[in-house]
């Protein structure tokens, strides 16, 4: 516990018009234009002066964001005209999924690198969509499969056809068939070719890491992120590192991932519109703890999994929140072992797993309150938060339940409900949802003027994060009066946060039941509650902190 403690004040020392919706720019009419957010607090929170200090990415899929054009399939204008939305909301960044010439609707079998999806709109929307967000101070970063490409690409169709065509290196092939490896079936048709996902995905090979520079695909996948750097791009999220080489656990790809960082990353200085000296880039390494730290020494950022499947969704589930500040002080330690300025990609749900509301279970209220309470978590502790487009107005979506016929992937990825169904002429309808509905869920418009919605609880906690230094930056501490022998309060936890000299305690209530919790030290004033908590003042030096059923409250020491 010393070493923990002492560990603990080290990091904190380092930071404690209606037809054209692109007629006016980009501004959506329909977007929400109330205060009422103001309200959710009773406390009064320093004014934000405009400063995304947060850095909050939101992730898109944009055949479900926004229609355009009224064909049905969400497309890079409809993306443009919500951009207003994704402001006001305090997200300083925006996460595309795929959207490359494919042959699919997921996006992740890439058929040419350098194309927009038809689905999508072209490379001029594309070009708008930059610039419109870089004007709004939002950095655009795009998803990029190194792994594997489409069956379709062409640079696979013409490895097949001989053993000596110039491609042919650009992909696994064997004569042994071996699991999860198919046959050629065209050109060379005695060979295998290796695709770890499906065999729609043919693997990409770049020889031996240590020399995975000099490969001619590695050169051609630089070429590819290049050419959208010289498009205004701000970075790219990296899709299944862990599968380049085969063993995940190994520095092989560590050691790619470096390689790859590093050329973009020379490339991209002096480029960014934004004023930023590095790129952005984000690995998905979906491993314990343990397993993905060792991943820093390839990349600057990489996402958390454990930060919502291992402790926030446990503490919510069990109303077991107490140890979840030492996770997270446990965890920034396994990670900083490996690079001092790591950046930890924290979030709840993601297009590869069930929405947060549905993964707590739970009634419909119910699930609502938790999935409000696990927002809080997200944007008051440490990390980089992202927020899966949807889930700010608490979207459903279970993989392995049916929703209109439809289950798996589609459930997760189904239409953002922007107004009343009735009159929602941007509401994408490739697929038709059941489960997400005006009762269940709302929407946008419906939840923007009632203080008590989610969506106005992820917009007030965004407007503190982005407000606050101690809240945007630095590690999380345990407050030092922490009780390791204290039971009865496993519901609450509770934490500090710092940056110079502010220093911030946040507490949460994760039960469906009241509790208290006493500070033993003197404060200056509570900022900002959910719930209405209330503090009350024994002596300079004891506050009594009362905390409703789902509840939080920041305090400034």
């Amino acid at each position: 516990m010393a070493l923990l403690l002492a560990l603990s004040v080290l990091l904190s020392a380092a930071a404690c018009s209606d037809d054209d919706p692109l007629a006016d720019g980009g501004k959506d009419p329909n977007g929400p234009t109330s205060d009422i957010v103001d309200k959710v607090s009773q406390y009064e929170a320093r004014k934000f002066d405009g400063q995304k200090r947060g850095d909050v990415f939101y992730e898109i899929y944009v055949r479900s964001f926004a229609d355009s054009d009224g064909d049905g399939i969400g497309d890079l204008r409809g993306v443009t005209s919500k951009l207003d939305y994704l402001d006001d909301l305090g997200v300083a960044g925006i996460w595309l999924m795929p959207i490359y010439a494919t042959g699919s609707e997921h996006g992740y079998d890439v058929v040419d690198y350098r194309e927009v999806c038809r689905d999508y709109g072209s490379m001029e929307d594309m070009e708008q969509l930059i610039d419109e967000a870089h004007k709004r101070k939002i950095r655009v970063i795009l998803d990029f499969v190194p792994n594997h490409t489409s069956q379709r690409c062409q640079w696979f169709r013409e490895a097949c056809l001989s053993t000596d065509n110039p491609y042919r290196g650009f992909y696994h092939f064997s004569t042994t068939k071996y699991d999860r490896w198919y046959p050629v079936t065209k050109g060379t048709t005695s060979y295998f070719y290796q695709g770890e996902f499906d065999r729609s995905m043919p693997d990409l090979n770049y020889g031996p890491a240590a020399t995975c520079a000099s490969s001619p695909t590695f050169k051609a996948m630089t070429d590819a992120a290049k050419f959208w750097i010289d498009k205004g791009v701000d970075g790219f999220r990296l899709d299944a590192v862990k599968h380049i080489y085969n063993n995940s656990t190994s520095d092989e790809n560590p050691t790619f991932l470096n390689r790859f960082y590093t050329e973009i990353n020379r490339y991209f200085q002096g480029r960014s519109a934004l004023g930023f000296k590095e790129v952005y880039m984000v690995g998905e390494c979906w491993m314990q703890t343990e397993q993905v730290a060792p991943y820093y020494k390839g990349l600057p950022a990489l996402f958390d999994f454990d930060f919502w499947d291992k402790y926030l969704l446990y503490a919510i589930q069990n109303s077991h929140a107490k140890w979840f500040p030492k996770d997270m002080i446990d965890t920034e330690r396994a990670f900083a072992a490996y690079r001092t300025d790591f950046i930890q990609a924290s979030k709840l749900s993601n297009h590869d797993q069930n929405r947060t509301r549905s993964a707590i279970g739970g009634s419909e209220a119910l699930s609502l309150q938790k999935a409000k309470i696990a927002a809080a978590v997200l944007l008051t502790a440490s990390g980089s938060p992202y927020i899966y487009y949807g889930e700010e107005i608490g979207m459903l979506g279970d993989k392995a339940r049916s929703d209109n016929g439809n289950t798996g992937d589609r459930n997760v990825r189904t239409p953002m409900l922007w107004a009343p169904s009735a009159n929602d002429p941007v509401r994408p309808t490739w697929i038709k949802s059941v489960v997400n509905n005006d009762i269940s869920v709302g929407s946008v418009k419906s939840q923007a003027d009632n203080e008590k919605s989610i969506y106005n609880v992820y917009r007030k906690f965004l407007r503190l994060r982005n407000t606050y230094p101690a809240l945007a930056q630095g590690y999380i501490t345990l407050p030092e009066d922490f009780d390791v022998a204290d039971a009865k309060n496993k519901q609450v936890m509770a934490f500090c946060r710092r940056a110079g000299e502010e220093r911030l305690l946040v507490i949460h209530n994760v039960a469906d039941h009241p509790s208290t919790y006493t500070i033993n030290h003197a404060i200056k004033q509570p900022i900002a509650d959910m719930n209405r908590v209330t503090v009350k003042r024994i002596d300079d030096m004891r506050h009594e902190v009362e905390l409703p059923a789902y509840s939080s409250i920041i305090i400034e020491l």
